[in-house]
C-alpha cells in the first residue's frame, strides 16, 4: 500500500502535491486544518484520497494520526510539508521592509507556521516513514518546502526578517534531522526543497516583478520538484534543493 502524506494540502502548492500523488500512489493523505478550504478533486479516485482534518502544530493530533497508521497496511513512502506562512489575509502580517516593520507577535506566528511544524512532523510521522521505506525496499522522502530566501549565503536584498528567519530555522532542522536520520531512520532521506515563484495566494501580492517566465503554475512547480524528490536517495539526504534539481547554499 504505497503511502504518501501531504501537509498544508488546501494551499495552492499543497493542493497540487495531492493531485499528483494520486497518480503515483495507492493511498494519499491528504491533511488540513480546514477541510472547507479543501478543492474538490473531481475525478473518481476509487478510495485512494483520505481527507484528514488536522492541525499539525498540535502535537495530540499528530500523535493521533500516528496511532492510526500504527497496525494498518499503509507503506509510507512520502511525507511533504507544504505549510507556510508569509502574510495574512489582514494584511496586519507582511513581510517586513525595513527593520522598523519588525513586530514580536508576527514573527513568533510566522516561526511557528514555518518551522515548527517540520520538527513535530518528524517527530510522530518519522518512524512510519522508515518503516515503509524498508518494506518497499526504496529510499523513502522527507521533504519540506524552504525558500530560497532562507538561505544566509544567498542573502543580498536584506528585509523578510521574520520570513527568512523562519526558513533558515527550518533549513537548520532539516540538516540536523537528516544527521539523526542517517543513524536511526535508515531507510529516509531528509531534504528541504525551494518550488521558485510559483502562482499562489501566498506569492500574489509579491508577483508584480516577477517574470512571466519566472512565476509558475502550481502544475509545473510540482513536477519540476516531484521529479526532485522521486529521484532523492539517502545520499542526498540534508541537502536544500531548488525546483530544478540545483543546490541551494544553506
Amino acid at each position: 500500500m504505497k503511502t504518501a502524506i501531504i501537509f498544508g494540502s488546501s494551499g495552492g502548492i499543497g493542493h497540487q502535491f495531492v493531485e499528483y500523488c494520486l497518480t503515483r500512489y495507492e493511498h494519499v493523505f491528504a491533511c488540513t486544518r480546514r477541510l472547507q478550504r479543501f478543492k474538490t478533486i473531481e475525478r473518481d479516485n476509487s478510495g485512494k484520497l483520505h481527507l484528514m482534518q488536522l492541525d499539525p502544530s498540535s502535537e495530540t493530533e499528530l500523535q493521533l494520526f500516528s496511532e492510526y497508521l500504527t497496525g494498518r497496511d499503509f507503506d509510507v513512502q512520502l511525507i511533504i510539508n507544504a505549510c507556510g506562512l508569509l502574510h495574512d489575509e489582514t494584511q496586519q502580517l507582511t513581510p517586513e521592509k525595513k527593520i522598523e516593520d519588525f513586530n514580536a507577535e508576527n514573527f513568533e506566528k510566522v516561526i511557528r507556521a514555518n518551522t515548527l511544524i517540520t520538527p513535530l512532523i518528524a517527530k510522530h510521522l518519522l518512524l512510519h516513514l522508515n518503516k515503509g521505506g524498508k518494506a518497499l525496499k526504496q529510499t523513502a522522502i522527507f521533504a519540506a518546502l524552504s525558500a530560497r530566501v532562507g538561505s544566509i549565503g544567498d542573502n543580498h536584498l536584506g528585509g523578510w526578517y521574520s520570513y527568512r528567519a523562519s526558513k533558515a530555522a527550518l533549513n537548520q532542522v532539516i540538516k540536523t534531522l537528516s544527521i539523526e536520520a542517517s543513524r536511526r531512520f535508515k531507510h529516509c532521506s531528509i531534504i528541504a526543497i525551494h518550488p521558485g515563484t510559483t502562482d499562489t495566494n501566498l506569492s500574489e501580492p509579491f508577483q508584480a516583478n516577477v517574470p512571466p517566465e519566472k512565476l509558475f503554475t502550481p502544475e509545473f512547480a510540482i513536477d519540476k520538484m516531484m521529479a526532485v524528490i522521486e529521484q532523492a536517495s539517502t545520499e542526498d539526504s540534508g541537502k536544500f534543493y531548488a525546483w530544478d534539481g540545483s543546490l541551494i547554499e544553506w
